[in-house]
């Protein structure tokens, strides 16, 4: 298990130093991709899945644990989406490249790839939530700046009087001369995403409403209970309101496993709530990126 731990690690590393260099490279995507398939194979051989007792309706989940340390399970997989098969990933990313990867295999490969490292690395140190959400931003903002064609920067610049003001955001895409792109990436919104909505509101305050389009990812909202091995779906629909209608909008809401709350309030306040599974960005991106 030390060489998985070391193989792991150093796949990791090689993420952020890819992302660090180029956000759009070939380099990058062949760095995630290796380190996607590196915790498969090691969930695949290493590890038991696990039967959670899911209490979110129409949802099953499971989890893993290492052969050699039963004690510590993972965080939820949702069985509709995650395919811990290395042999079929492998077959769609290879369809993905060449784009004809099907609508309905989609889903399936981009939650596979997103979750499968934050599952291998936490079952070596449970406590480390800093590394699989890292590496979650390094994969979606990889996946939106080929998308976008052009490399993001970390820091917006506030004009305030003869002052200018500089803050580190997310991602920021200066997509032509009128027109950027704010992206917010969180594994979810119990991670501080009322930031998401403050810097939206800053920069539609310091460039008007418009100029700087947001688009927030997240990856679920799902909690699990170690002890009951009970899966959960903490939601806050009222503050999602509150904030989208008060603070700021974000132009797109975009999950991996989307929860059926937000699912509700979008479908009760859609002039306001846009939300979307992740997939669907791939077929909208054009207007998702307003270019």
């Amino acid at each position: 298990m030390a060489d998985d731990l070391a193989e792991l690690r150093a796949g990791y590393e090689a993420v952020k130093r890819a992302c660090r260099a180029s956000w759009t490279s070939e380099e990058t995507g062949n760095a995630i991709r290796s380190v996607a398939r590196v915790s498969l194979a090691f969930l695949q051989n290493g590890c038991t899945t696990v039967d959670l007792n899911s209490r979110v309706p129409g949802k099953s989940y499971q989890g893993f644990r290492r052969r050699d340390a039963a004690s510590v399970v993972s965080r939820p997989a949702n069985r509709q989406y995650f395919l811990p098969d290395l042999r079929r990933i492998d077959s769609m990313w290879n369809e993905w490249e060449r784009g004809r990867l099907s609508a309905t295999d989609l889903p399936v490969f981009l939650y596979t790839v997103a979750l499968s490292p934050c599952l291998a690395l936490e079952l070596f140190d449970r406590q480390n939530k800093k590394s699989p959400a890292t590496y979650f931003e390094c994969f979606v903002g990889h996946l939106i700046a080929r998308a976008a064609g052009t490399e993001p920067r970390k820091r917006a610049v506030l004009p305030i009087q003869n002052h200018n003001v500089r803050l580190t955001m997310d991602f920021i895409f200066d997509l032509n001369e009128q027109a950027s792109l704010h992206l917010a990436v969180k594994m979810s919104t119990r991670e501080r995403v009322v930031q998401a909505w403050a810097h939206q509101r800053l920069l539609d305050s310091a460039y008007g409403v418009g100029r700087y389009r947001g688009l927030m990812v997240l990856f679920g909202e799902t909690k699990l209970d170690s002890r009951s091995l009970e899966v959960v779906e903490i939601c806050v629909p009222d503050q999602w309101l509150a904030y989208q209608a008060l603070l700021a909008q974000m132009h797109r809401i975009y999950y991996f496993d989307p929860p059926e709350r937000y699912r509700q309030l979008a479908n009760e306040f859609p002039s306001l709530v846009n939300l979307q599974p992740f997939a669907n960005f791939f077929t909208e991106t054009a207007s998702a990126l307003g270019c």
